[in-house]
């Protein structure tokens, strides 16, 4: 662990920059980070539908089940198309996509600061920004489903912050800081 965070060291300082940054310009406008977020993941499903269709009528001869990849790629497209055109139901699937993003998160914050807490200075900012997505994801599930639109923006801006703050601990704990 120690000689991969010295490897990387640098690359710390500069994700955590980036996620503080993109933390704050969500909370500054939560919801148009929320719908414009749900439309990418709507227009996405559709893209990727469109490409595995394409692949498979192409790919017909070499895919044993090819029908199977082209029943997949109408479900993404159809669901795509659907999150398009109603997207209160696409916010509240989103919403929830992200309460249990914070949640997975979270367990991973935990695993990497105990395993570093023998190597690490700062070991602890990971647990506590563990309890932060943890408590973020407590809001998003018992908020649901009036604050479907702003949560998301806001809250994800929350835990991109104190991600940041959480790579830019370990960065201050890297042997490669003081090389400066």
């Amino acid at each position: 662990m120690a000689e991969m965070v010295n490897r990387f060291c640098r690359s710390f300082l500069v994700e955590s920059v980036f996620l503080m940054i993109v933390g704050i310009l969500l909370i500054i406008m939560p919801g148009f980070s929320t719908v414009t977020l749900s439309f990418l993941i709507s227009m996405s499903l559709i893209v990727v539908g469109i490409y595995k269709l394409i692949n498979s009528i192409v790919r017909r001869d070499e895919i044993e089940k090819f029908w199977l990849q082209m029943i997949i790629a109408l479900l993404l497209i159809i669901t795509g198309i659907y999150m398009t055109m109603y997207p209160l139901y696409n916010l509240l699937v989103l919403t929830m996509g992200v309460a249990l993003y914070f949640i997975l998160d979270g367990i991973n914050y935990i695993t990497m600061s105990v395993q570093s807490r023998k190597i690490m200075k700062y070991w602890w900012m990971g647990i506590l920004s563990a309890i932060v997505q943890f408590i973020l994801a407590f809001i998003i599930i018992y908020g649901m489903p009036g604050t479907a639109l702003v949560t998301v923006g806001i809250l994800l801006g929350i835990n991109l912050i104190f991600g940041g703050i959480a790579m830019l601990s370990v960065y201050a704990s890297s042997i490669c800081q003081r090389d400066y």
